[in-house]
């Protein structure tokens, strides 16, 4: 099974034989279940940051050094309704309230990437709260 292991923080579960990538945040904190991309896998998470908005980055990293998992592709699937979800890398999204914005919003990040074994996919709904 192709693991892909992604935390609200940039906490690493490391295990024997397993694919890992890793989600770093900025100016904002997010919680949610670990994530596997295997066959569509969709998981919810939580997210509360101020109104200068939040980068989600998603890095492939291995086990021993070398890089085992290749992240495919990371696509918004949903735009949020009151704010603006821009790519700014390959694989990094900022989250951009609306000016004067405060309350909840949410987006859909659709990420897929494999190994030498697996394929896999996940869809990410994210739960915004702007204070």
């Amino acid at each position: 099974m192709l693991r892909a292991l992604v935390l609200g923080t940039a906490f690493l579960l490391a295990s024997a034989g397993s694919a890992l990538a890793q989600l770093q945040k900025v100016n904002c904190q997010t919680q949610g279940p670990q994530l596997y991309l295997d066959q569509n896998n969709r998981n919810d998470y939580q997210s509360s940051m101020d109104s200068n908005g939040c980068r989600y980055s998603f890095y492939s990293i291995g086990n021993n050094g070398r890089i085992s998992l290749v992240l495919e592709k990371a696509v918004v699937m949903k735009q949020p309704e009151n704010g603006e979800l821009r790519r700014d890398a390959e694989f990094s999204f900022f989250y951009k309230p609306k000016p004067g914005f405060k309350g909840d919003d949410s987006f859909v990040i659709y990420v897929c990437g494999n190994d030498r074994n697996h394929a896999g996919c996940a869809r990410l709904s994210y739960q915004a709260t702007i204070r």
